[in-house]
């Protein structure tokens, strides 16, 4: 199996369950810091290039204390991991 690879994407469509986004300012999402998650779903935002996306930390994935949370964010700035 080959490294994960992080690249933008240009549409929400592009992203799918399971594949790791970073969290961050850039993205749109203030006030949470900097880190990646795991996306468990999409659904569409109402603004063209931007998605809202229901994830968890993927450093608490594994723990007892998972809590998915909706982040809505912008695709210009989302960067998205998926081992390929």
């Amino acid at each position: 199996m080959r490294e994960p690879t992080a690249a933008y994407v240009r549409a929400a469509e592009e992203i799918r369950a399971g594949d790791q986004v970073f969290i961050s300012p850039a993205a749109g999402v203030h006030g949470r810091g900097c880190w990646w998650a795991m996306v468990v779903s999409r659904m569409p935002a109402l603004v063209q290039g931007a998605v809202y996306l229901r994830v968890v930390p993927v450093d608490a994935i594994g723990s007892d204390e998972v809590t998915p949370m909706v982040c809505y964010a912008n695709l210009s700035g989302l960067l998205v991991r998926r081992a390929s």
